[in-house]
């Protein structure tokens, strides 16, 4: 004769599938840290990256002076400003002869990729320097980008 095992619900029931509390707060923390690093580093190169564009963008000013001073054997002074690179000059040594369209290429000046406006400086028609605020945004700190 066969003996059946009777069991009682409370056997019967298997513990739930799934995780706890503790093994999801540890998940969580890993992947926080992974974030965490990896956060910090592409925060780093998008600043980094925007200083190269910084410098792209004003070896692109540079060639446009070159072209301007080309044609009238100067460049524009400080009160002319990057200006005189999209629209003829008003003031100072006015250029003959000022191209349809200008020498930029654009009909409006492009700020720096932080939003500041770039500097120009040139006091004697030969020598002239373009320079951004930098990330900070304000002049005369170590993080200006200069080029002359």
């Amino acid at each position: 004769m066969a003996v059946f095992k009777k069991t009682s619900k409370a056997t019967a029931r298997r513990a739930p599938a799934g995780f706890t509390l503790i093994e999801i707060m540890i998940v969580l923390a890993i992947v926080g840290m992974l974030f965490s690093f990896v956060g910090v580093n592409v925060i780093k190169k998008f600043r980094e990256s925007k200083i190269q564009a910084a410098k792209i963008q004003m070896a692109s000013y540079e060639q446009s002076l070159n072209a301007y001073y080309l044609a009238h054997s100067q460049y524009p002074d400080t009160s002319q400003g990057l200006q005189a690179l999209i629209s003829a000059p008003s003031s100072g040594r006015v250029p003959k002869n000022y191209p349809e369209g200008g020498y930029f290429g654009k009909k409006q000046l492009v700020n720096d990729p932080f939003g500041n406006p770039y500097r120009y400086e040139c006091q004697d028609y030969q020598n002239y320097t373009i320079s951004s605020d930098g990330p900070d945004g304000t002049a005369g700190t170590d993080d200006d980008i200069t080029q002359e």
